[in-house]
Order: structure tokens, then sequence, then C-alpha cells
């Protein structure tokens, strides 16, 4: 963003830009290419299609391009359709998901509700340094406030249509909420009052830092509780399975829940089996292996193969089970054993 900004006094720096965002797709996938669309409308709306279609931003933007695809294009060549499949087709790559108009389209809120809830008392004063930043913006033309006010809303609005709302996916845009916060309270205080305020914005900063990391207080991550049933259903794995021994994986996808149970139970999922022939015939050559499955998956399978199976754990997303054959060997006794902890 800083290169963007330069650009438009040296226009070199433009190639710089497009290398940096380039960088920025190989390191967060999609959202790397925030900076560009940014850009684009940034430079539109400060001169129009004479400055987007300046030669020097041109080929920053192919080089964003070129640098930030090609990790797809080597995937691509490599594997093909299964991993368009696997890495643009799945749910957490959607954004306005089918039945947006016909379920609660109110989540769209979900990132301004968490921040009324968790960002005190920087809250109120950023909602108000946005809307003066925006109102400067249309009204004014002042070039600082249409980039800082497009930083911000460029991604939190494109981000808040997705049912995957997690706040690490907004954190490119903390930067100029905190230049945004800073301004709008600098403009309100007299000098003297900067001296005395500054010492208690610091203290502030630092008591909030100290509970983090001292209390049991924790910051949420995920809007939603996507987590709980992993922690839960992590040690019934663990207990159940050796070291190193993988889990058999019906009807998930290669990558999830797969990164999240190894982290919580150390065990990693198999590449999925994806029907019930193939599962039944597995089971039947290794009994004693365990298999994770959604819930719905399971019952489809119990009610094709009656007593075939034994649920070892279930919950609302997860079933967790076994060959029947194996029901002897499936370990409840969680005296003395030690279970991966993680707070």
């Amino acid at each position: 963003m800083y290169c963007l900004l330069k650009g438009l006094e040296n226009r070199k720096f433009f190639f710089l830009y497009g290398l940096m965002a380039g960088c920025a797709v190989l390191t967060k996938s999609l959202l790397g290419f925030f900076p560009v669309v940014i850009g684009l409308v940034f430079l539109f709306w400060d001169g129009g299609l004479k400055k987007v279609f300046n030669f020097e931003f041109i080929v920053g933007v192919v080089i964003s391009i070129i640098v930030g695809c090609s990790w797809y294009l080597a995937n691509w060549l490599i594997f093909g359709e299964n991993f368009i499949n696997g890495h643009f087709k799945t749910q957490h790559m959607q954004l306005i998901p089918n039945n947006f108009f016909f379920g609660n389209p109110f989540y769209v809120f979900g990132y301004i509700k968490d921040m009324m809830r968790n960002y005190w008392p920087w809250f109120p004063v950023t909602a108000i340094g946005v809307f003066l930043f925006a109102k400067s913006a249309f009204q004014t033309k002042d070039r600082r406030s249409i980039f800082l006010f497009l930083w911000v809303s460029i991604p939190f609005v494109i981000m808040s249509t997705s049912r995957n709302q997690t706040l690490r996916y907004l954190f490119m845009i903390f930067p100029a909420l905190a230049i945004i916060t800073a301004h709008t309270l600098s403009s309100w205080l007299k000098g003297a009052q900067k001296e005395k305020v500054l010492p208690w914005m610091v203290g502030i900063v630092m008591a909030i830092v100290l509970v983090v990391n001292v209390t049991p207080i924790q910051v949420k991550v995920s809007l939603n509780q996507n987590n709980s049933e992993a922690r839960n259903l992590a040690p019934f794995v663990n207990i159940n399975t050796k070291p190193g021994e993988k889990i058999f994986n019906y009807g998930f996808t290669p990558w999830n829940p797969t990164q999240i149970l190894a982290f919580y139970s150390e065990r990693f999922l198999e590449y999925p089996v994806k029907d019930a022939e193939t599962l039944m015939q597995q089971l039947n050559e290794n009994p004693k292996g365990t298999w994770l499955s959604p819930v719905s998956r399971f019952e489809e399978l119990k009610n094709k193969f009656p007593g075939k199976l034994y649920l070892i754990y279930g919950d609302k997303k997860f079933s967790y089970f076994t060959s029947i054959k194996n029901r002897e060997n499936v370990n409840y006794n969680f005296l003395n054993t030690t279970v991966p902890i993680v707070r």
C-alpha cells in the first residue's frame, strides 16, 4: 500500500507495488489481490481511467498476476481438475452463498457485531473516524481520505458476504483502522490534552496485552465456534490410535478437518474414501482401523450396513467409528493417559 501511494510521485514504485502484491498472493492466497483491487478503485476515483491505464501501473498489475498466479499454475499443471475442485470450489472460497436470499442474510453484519463486542474502547472512535473519512472522500475528494476509506471498506464489505467470517482475514485493514482512529483522536484533542492522554492510552494498550497473555481471557479468532467439536473429539481419537497412526476418512475433504484434527489430537486423516462399498471393503481388510465421517454419512452407512459398525464417539458434526469386530478394543479409560491439552 505504501508503494501504491509512492507510485503517484514516482511511477517506478508501481513495479514494486505489483511485486509485493504478487508475494501477498503467494502467502495469503486470493486475499493478496485486495491491494490490486484497492489500487484500481483508488486510481479511478482519484483521476479516472487516465490514471488507471497508466503504463507503469498496468505493468505492476501484470507483475502481481504473474507472480501471484505462478503457484496456482504449477499446481494446476500437476494436479489438474482435482486442484481446481479442492481449492476454488470449497465452501470457504465461496463469498455469497446460494441460499443467501432464503437463509439469514443478516449474517453479513457478523464482523460489525463481533467488533462491537470485542474492540472497546476503540470501536466507537474507529466507527466515527471511518464515517468522517468517508465523508471527506466523497465531499472534498481528499486523496488520503479516499485511500484509507477504500483500504478499509473494500476488504470489509467483500469478506462480510462470506459465511466463513474469520478475523484474521481482515488483518489487512487493521493498519488503516489504526491510522483512522489515531487521526480522529488527534483531531479531537488540543496540544496540551494530547500530552496528558498519551500515557493513559499507552497504559490501556499495555493492560490489554497483559490481560490477554496472563489471564485465561482469550481473543476470539473466528466468529463461528468451528473448533469445539474437534476439541471434544480429539481425546477419543488420541486414546484409540497409536502415535503416527492415521484415521480413515469417509466424506470429508483431504484438508478439512485434517489440519484442525491434527492440531488437537496429533493424528492425521487419510485421503478420503468416497463410496460406501470401498469403505466396507477396507473395514473388512482392517477391522481395527478407525474412521471419521460427517454425522449424515454415518447414518447412511448404519442404515445400509446394519450391525456392521460401532460408534466410538459422535456429536452434531463428527461420527468417529470402527468395525463392530473391533468393539472390544475401543478404549474409554482416560486415567493415566495424557492427551493434547490446547488452551
